[in-house]
């Protein structure tokens, strides 16, 4: 997360916004894909609209995880609301996968685990827009690092889904 957040501070700043708009959406947006595009939205002159119909169709993936987690999160006697708005691609994957020991209250590890990961992003988001303001450099590309970690993250999950199914099949290293 936080590489990500620098790389969202970076591309805030390098677009012209000030570098405190990076903790401000950081905070109260945290949606890391809408985020980047939002910039791009915000940069362009983007109409209400527009951003909010952008807004629907990039995040609409998150009524499925909402979905998924009622019977997890209906449980949560304090911090429920915050867990839901922090839920994103990767704390909804940790908290799908996580087996933490059993003398950890899991209502309140879903809550931390939430507010760990949001910390993160902002202190990225922070970091990359007060870089972005001290260091001059091209930030071409910065806007392709969400594609780039849904990728890696599809082929990690790809490739432990095939060694689950075969678990006696051995990995090889080719070409080297």
């Amino acid at each position: 997360y936080a590489v990500l957040g620098m790389g969202f501070g970076v591309l805030l700043h390098s677009s012209g916004f000030a570098w405190y708009w990076a903790p401000v959406m950081c905070v109260l947006m945290y949606s890391g894909s809408l985020q980047y595009v939002g910039v791009e939205l915000m940069a362009s002159g983007a109409g209400l609209l527009q951003i909010a119909l952008m807004s629907l169709v990039v995040n609409g993936r998150h009524l499925f995880y909402g979905l998924t987690m009622l019977t997890k999160y209906q449980k949560i006697p304090r911090g429920r609301a915050y867990a839901i708005f922090a839920m994103t691609d990767e704390t909804f994957s940790l908290v799908c996968s996580a087996n933490p020991p059993e003398n950890v209250d899991i209502n309140k590890f879903y809550v931390y685990l939430s507010l760990l990961n949001h910390s993160y992003w902002i202190a990225g988001g922070l970091a990359g827009a007060l870089l972005g303001t001290a260091v001059a450099f091209n930030s071409a590309g910065v806007e392709f690092s969400m594609t780039a970690l849904f990728t890696v993250a599809m082929v990690e999950n790809w490739e432990k889904r095939k060694q689950s199914e075969n678990p006696h099949q051995t990995a090889t290293v080719t070409g080297v």
